[in-house]
């Protein structure tokens, strides 16, 4: 669960394999369509107070799990499904990360415009707590060090953090940009959480955000988000291993289109609930001007329909392939 970050965060979600330090590898985009499923089928869902602004990667703290984000705190649960306020984070600041490196916890955050009202000036920070729980007696954050930066003219954004600290050498990386430029990598001291002396940036991809880092079966991934932020419909719901999307047609059906066409009916807005599902609705339906949900139809077949609150076919979860 500690490798989960931003499920959902923007737009679509691609993944980059890269090496830290050589020249990106090849580019796989993956597919929303794979992750979803009916809430007819799987009926668990987070409860509770489970709403969250650009949210950390969960981390696991004397038997409970925290997470943070943009603004300040967090929230945190004891099963990961039930969350409520009241995990802390001072400095407030965006898009923050949390990672545990042997006992204690590094926080990374962003003070920074993020390229929203024109400025790019920011600084990532880091911060250190020898645990999550703010009723512990051993509570307390370190003074926060800057361990990267942006100015007005630069190319990137010193925000949106994604820390990983490799199995395999014990080296710690940290992630950042947006899609106002390129994402960043820097390489940190795993002791001090400071960045390592002499480090410059590496730009390791462009045009997009909200990226992490993980290291799985001998692969490191770049997970990142890819589209417009904050202002409506822009996801783009890709299957998986080709260039077909999801597709809004004027016959209330869904079809995957062979490409992607930037047409409001390939556009699709994906909203959480109160009760923990998600309502995924097209920016627009061909020869309507009536709002139409993505809904499962018998229980299997996709198709548009106007939403249903109280019917389990007009919800949607995802889950982890």
């Amino acid at each position: 669960m500690q490798s989960i970050k931003k499920v959902m965060k923007q737009n679509n979600i691609f993944f980059r394999y890269f090496s830290p330090v050589a020249a990106q590898r090849k580019l796989y985009v993956a597919a929303l369509v794979a992750l979803l499923s009916s809430s007819a089928y799987e009926a668990e869902a987070q409860v509770g107070e489970p709403f969250i602004h650009d949210p950390s990667t969960i981390a696991l703290c004397d038997g409970k799990y925290y997470t943070f984000g943009t603004g300040e705190g967090g929230i945190w649960s004891e099963d990961g499904w039930t969350w409520q306020g009241g995990a802390v984070r001072p400095g407030r600041g965006a898009a923050p990360d949390v990672l545990k490196i042997g006992d204690r916890y590094l926080v990374a955050y962003s003070a920074t415009g993020g390229g929203l009202g024109g400025s790019h000036r920011g600084d990532v920070l880091t911060m250190w707590n020898k645990t999550l729980d703010p009723k512990s007696p051993d509570f307390k954050y370190t003074e926060p060090v800057v361990v990267a930066s942006s100015l007005d003219d630069e190319d990137c954004d010193a925000i949106d953090a994604g820390l990983l600290l490799d199995p395999t050498t014990g080296r710690l990386w940290l992630s950042y940009g947006t899609y106002f430029g390129f994402i960043r990598l820097v390489e940190l001291d795993p002791k001090t959480g400071k960045r390592m002396e002499g480090n410059e940036p590496v730009n390791i991809a462009i045009d997009c955000e909200a990226t992490d880092l993980i290291y799985r079966n001998g692969w490191y991934y770049l997970l990142g988000t890819h589209g417009t932020c904050c202002d409506g419909p822009n996801y783009k719901i890709c299957i998986e291993g080709t260039t077909r999307y999801l597709t809004a047609t004027a016959q209330h059906d869904v079809i995957a289109k062979p490409e992607f066409t930037g047409e409001d009916a390939q556009l699709w807005c994906i909203e959480q609930l109160t009760d923990g599902t998600y309502r995924i609705m097209p920016k627009a339906v061909p020869g309507t001007e009536e709002k139409l949900a993505l809904v499962s139809l018998g229980d299997c077949t996709p198709g548009l329909a106007p939403f249903d609150f109280n019917s389990d076919n007009s919800k949607w979860n995802f889950r982890q392939q």
